[in-house]
């Protein structure tokens, strides 16, 4: 079991996936609704199965339709993806496969990126001591510095104290500031769901400062289908259904 967890997405990554939207509660009343009155529909005389899809159908999207929230999360998600490729290809995206990139290119990267990696692969311990020695140059590295400091101390402490950071991103050309607010609302969601805590309202708010295109259609389309996820799983079920000679 460890070997599996160690080569998959961290757990409060994949929660912040999983809880982006819409709300498991919304998605549950959509389920019993679409059975009820979805089955009424069908055994009316002469309706027949597919008005009872359609209707069953419009249902279980309606949480997602209104989920404006989840939306604008899926979508700052999806920039932050497409920028942190852009920025540094061959990201990692386990804690194994940090493990392989500090062994192999790791000692070669920068201070701070070699920094985010060892956070990844849970060294907070080696993070913190190359954060602390690194001497800033640009306002840009200042900025990620101490973001990762803010991230650090929260996985450490349980609460995320942005206001260094966020003074860091404020003295920033106004150009840069999307990135880093948004890569800090994602350790700040991260920290708060690890902790139990609400966060899907915080990082929708920093989402709205994320630039209009450079999202790849790739991203958008998958973030699009976890949105959708219920009337698709419908959609499966009625193909299956069919496929048993259901009419």
């Amino acid at each position: 079991m460890i070997y599996l967890r160690r080569r998959l997405a961290p757990a409060a990554a994949r929660r912040l996936v999983r809880d982006a939207g819409p709300p498991n509660g919304q998605d549950l009343v959509a389920i019993v609704l679409a059975s009820m009155i979805g089955a009424l529909v069908y055994v009316q005389p002469g309706v027949g199965l597919w008005p009872a899809v359609l209707v069953a159908l419009l249902i279980t999207t309606t949480p997602a339709a209104l989920d404006v929230t989840g939306w604008r999360i899926r979508r700052g998600m999806a920039w932050l993806a497409a920028e942190q490729r852009r920025r540094m290809a061959g990201l990692p995206k386990t804690p194994a496969a940090a493990d392989r990139w500090l062994a192999g290119s790791g000692e070669s990267a920068p201070e701070l990126m070699r920094a985010s990696i060892l956070m990844m692969a849970n060294r907070l311990d080696e993070s913190r001591a190359l954060v602390d020695a690194f001497e800033p140059v640009t306002a840009e590295d200042r900025a990620r510095r101490e973001r990762l400091l803010a991230a650090l101390d929260g996985l450490r402490t349980g609460t995320l104290d942005p206001r260094a950071a966020l003074a860091a991103i404020d003295a920033l050309p106004t150009d840069l500031q999307p990135y880093h607010r948004i890569s800090l609302a994602w350790s700040t969601a991260w920290v708060d769901a690890s902790n139990d805590r609400p966060w899907r309202a915080a990082f929708a708010k920093a989402s709205r400062s994320v630039p209009r295109g450079g999202i790849p259609t790739r991203y958008l389309a998958w973030q699009a289908v976890q949105e959708l996820l219920l009337p698709i799983c419908l959609l499966i079920v009625v193909a299956i259904g069919l496929s048993l000679g259901w009419r």
